[in-house]
């Protein structure tokens, strides 16, 4: 079985950096630089297969800053093999060029089985490629899953649904968008794998090397186009009690709550 998983680069929520920041390579050390949370969900996945099945895994990057760094942490979390997408030309904050691009990278990998998604492009707050990428390839998908299990005829999937969970099966040729649930909780690298990552050689894909015309994937190719950019500003209210003994400070607070009409829980 070979499972090819896409993967993005993106700054650490635990960065304290603000609006343009984030894009700004030169405020950001590779330290900053991880892998999107559901993007180890993804490889999570696949590495379950792995030891189970014996599948082989290549993790795929497209998106980030400095994508061999994500790449290295992949091969070290477990994935047999690690391709690098970039081209100055790409615009990936349109999930369509974007699904694109993964498109044109399975085509040119050849053969592969299953292929296995973050749910989000956390960097653009989109969901919309991995839909996009399926009916692309035309073949059968099950987004936001929160389990996976292999069947003789190929997966059973649990997915989310508002208020509940839904169970559907589809071929071992599929797509799977995989949520942040217990079942993909992300394992931690191992020394060997550590190891492994150091010694691997990452190729490197450009639009020429996928046969993509830049034009098809550039900004002005982009029908969803990023028009500015600014942070959020949230304006914080200190009330402060000081004063008083503890029974009285709680009952004051409880005021406070109250007038602000603030709602706790039951």
């Amino acid at each position: 079985m070979k499972i090819i998983v896409f993967i993005q680069q993106i700054v650490s929520t635990q960065v304290k950096l603000q609006g343009v920041d984030y894009f700004d390579a030169s405020r950001v050390s590779d330290d900053d630089l991880v892998i999107n949370p559901t993007g180890k969900n993804a490889i999570e996945g696949a590495l379950k297969l792995k030891d189970s099945q014996g599948a082989e895994v290549t993790a795929v990057c497209v998106r980030g800053i400095k994508p061999n760094k994500a790449l290295k942490e992949a091969i070290a979390m477990g994935c047999s093999n690690a391709i690098e997408i970039t081209d100055e030309a790409f615009y990936t904050d349109d999930p369509y060029l974007l699904a694109k691009i993964y498109a044109k990278a399975l085509e040119k990998i050849g053969e592969y089985d299953l292929i296995l998604l973050g749910v989000d492009e956390q960097s653009t707050s989109s969901y919309a490629a991995p839909a996009m990428l399926a009916e692309m390839l035309n073949v059968p998908s099950v987004l936001t899953a929160e389990e996976m299990e292999m069947i003789d005829s190929g997966f059973r999937v649990g997915h989310v649904l508002e208020g509940g969970k839904k169970i559907v099966e589809v071929p071992q040729k599929a797509l799977i968008s995989c949520s942040d649930s217990q079942y993909f909780i992300p394992r931690y690298t191992t020394m060997r794998g550590i190891l492994a990552a150091k010694k691997a050689v990452i190729p490197i894909w450009s639009a020429a090397d996928l046969g993509l015309e830049t034009s098809k994937v550039n900004v002005d190719a982009a029908s969803l186009k990023q028009i500015s950019l600014s942070n959020i500003v949230i304006e914080k209210e200190t009330f402060l009690i000081n004063e008083g003994e503890p029974e009285e400070m709680v009952d004051k607070l409880l005021a406070k709550l109250k007038e602000d009409e603030v709602k706790l829980g039951a």
